[in-house]
């Protein structure tokens, strides 16, 4: 039983003040008087046991006692929870994050939270089902679904995919199918706090399912690594999430092939973080470190990194247009402007984009051309005519109007041409050359226009063998080849993942992990790391809110309501009050 109006409880004054004035009321002593001690002695066998005079002394009192409590138990709401579901809409929504792996009190929380779906899918549900699974795009895997084999066997397959669960996000498209009919929706997760809800949402019961047992966990917060002069540097840092020291060890291995490559045992106090260090490691592309330790949760006790040289800094001619500053800066990367000098000293941590023709030969990376300081430029018509090349596999630029192109240089492979004429080469080291001042187009005024910029720093910074850091399931355009079979992903072990036909919809895999990309003929890498929000486990009590569904009746479900049966004991209790005060005389 429980109680819905606790707001209320500031009545229970009043039989406290009736309860004080029996208390400090007026007593009266009994005297024996001559003239009554015939009568005493003839009415001495007429007289009730001790125990009932003084319930018949007091009587009032119990009364108006018995009354007023009675009415505050009335104010208080008191219902029964009816433990069903109602015919109208059901809705689950299933969180499948990587923190749902922890372990519960047997099994993992998603395969606790299955087996409650399932019981209340047989047991209770008599109306039609949705399914709802948690993420940066929720996914509506049944819409309802009155077919119960079709609702287990949904159940059946639910699998964790590993991103951070953004239940807000999912909430609102809750609402969304819910807020005119109303429904039942059940949420099953690690923690939900009850502030992610309104005060009054019409026709939908949240009840919330939070995981209620605390969860032991180690967790590597951060692992990287760096090329130097004698090897390779790595750094792994770990989170103590128990309330208790605990101790285990920390391996690394190659990320490619598996081996190990050193261990080192660590002690962490309760709360708290601890950095270690490995270095001496070999140069190698690919590093996995493995955490050994007694926990509820075992994901984030693996990570895993790709070491690359790329680079987010850009160094731009001052001689340029300063929209190619603008087109850098739009696409995120830390961008500054510098004169030939300063781009000669920061071109080995830095990207370098100039037009000055010397830095061709100079150096051992590549840079992007926009022009030419040792020649003029030419008019030139027609429109322009690319390449299958990767670089444009992003945005295409044959609608962009040239006016004049620079003369091309020898020895280096055509991308785009206009009227025959080179627009955009590559030379043999990967440097990108746009034949034409900015100012002599319109491309600005062209989506394309940072779009391109970005292949360029994608092909110039990352080499060949790198495709990138994603996050579990996120969606990032790639850079491909001319491949016909499109961009296809294999796990570490050779083992097929997906097909992706362009890399404009590419989808990094769920699971964390080092991933091969075939993208044709060519093989990368790209690294699959678990998000920072999702290295620790939550738990918290679970939860009811919103007003329920009304039957046509209008009778509310989910709490049946039982303070009306007491007002007629009430009432029962003021007509026998009435009675007592007759009795003895006092004024009605």
């Amino acid at each position: 039983m429980g109680f819905d109006q606790f707001s209320n409880l500031w009545t229970a004054i009043f039989p406290l003040a009736v309860l004080l004035y029996y208390f400090f009321r007026k007593k009266y002593v009994t005297t024996t008087i001559s003239s009554t001690l015939f009568w005493e002695r003839s009415m001495r066998e007429t007289k009730v046991s001790p125990y009932l005079k003084n319930l018949q002394r007091n009587a009032l009192f119990y009364l108006q006692m018995a009354a007023l409590l009675l009415l505050l138990f009335i104010l208080l709401r008191p219902f029964l929870p009816k433990d069903t579901i109602t015919e109208g809409h059901t809705i689950f929504v299933v969180d499948t994050s990587a923190s749902m792996a922890a372990k519960g009190d047997e099994h993992s929380l998603l395969e606790m939270n299955k087996e409650k779906m399932r019981a209340l899918t047989e047991k209770y549900a008599e109306g039609p089902i949705s399914i709802i699974t948690t993420g940066k795009e929720p996914s509506l895997l049944l819409r309802e679904e009155a077919d119960k084999r079709l609702v287990l066997d949904a159940i059946d397959k639910l699998e964790l995919n590993y991103e951070h669960e953004h239940l807000a996000r999912s909430l609102e498209f809750v609402r969304s199918i819910a807020s005119e009919q109303g429904a039942d929706v059940h949420i099953f997760t690690d923690y939900l706090d009850r502030s992610s809800f309104m005060e009054s949402e019409s026709g939908i019961t949240w009840i919330v399912h939070n995981n209620e047992q605390p969860i032991d966990n180690v967790a590597i917060g951060k692992f990287g690594a760096i090329h130097t002069a004698d090897g390779t540097e790595a750094i792994v840092k770990l989170s103590n999430q128990t309330s208790a020291k605990q101790m285990g060890k920390v391996i690394v291995n190659n990320g490619l092939t598996g081996g190990k490559l050193a261990e080192q045992e660590f002690s962490v106090d309760e709360n708290e973080d601890t950095l270690l260090s490995f270095k001496d490691l070999p140069a190698l592309p690919a590093f996995h470190v493995h955490l050994e330790v007694e926990d509820d949760y075992m994901i984030d006790n693996e990570a895993y990194i790709i070491v690359s040289d790329e680079s987010s800094e850009v160094i731009i001619d001052n001689q340029l247009h300063e929209l190619v500053k603008k087109a850098f800066e739009a696409i995120g990367l830390s961008v500054s402007s510098g004169s030939i000098n300063e781009m000669t000293a920061a071109r080995d941590h830095a990207m370098i984009v100039t037009n000055e023709t010397s830095f061709l030969e100079e150096g051992t990376e590549p840079i992007l051309l926009i022009g030419r300081n040792d020649s003029t430029a030419e008019p030139v018509a027609g429109e322009i005519e690319s390449t299958n090349d990767a670089l444009f596999s992003i945005a295409s630029i044959d609608n962009v109007y040239i006016s004049a192109l620079y003369p091309p240089f020898d020895g280096y492979s055509t991308l785009a041409a206009i009227d025959g004429k080179p627009f955009i080469q590559r030379s043999p080291r990967g440097d990108i050359i746009i034949l034409t001042d900015i100012g002599l187009t319109d491309w600005p005024l062209h989506p394309s226009f940072p779009l391109f910029f970005w292949s360029s720093m994608e092909m110039l910074r990352s080499g060949s063998d790198v495709a990138g850091t994603f996050t579990p399931n996120e969606r990032k355009a790639l850079l491909t080849g001319s491949g016909t079979d499109g961009i296809e992903v294999f796990t570490i072990n050779d083992k097929y993942v997906a097909t992706y036909p362009s890399g404009g919809n590419f989808v990094a895999p769920s699971k964390p992990g080092i991933y091969k990309l075939m993208d044709g003929g060519t093989e990368r890498y790209l690294t699959v790391q678990l998000e920072q929000e999702e290295k620790s486990g939550a738990n918290g009590s679970s939860f009811k809110l919103g007003a329920g569904i009304a039957d046509e009746n209008g009778k509310e479900e989910g709490k049946q309501m039982i303070g009306w049966l007491l007002l007629l004991p009430v009432l029962l209790l003021l007509l026998i009050e009435w009675e007592v005060q007759r009795r003895r005389g006092y004024p009605n």
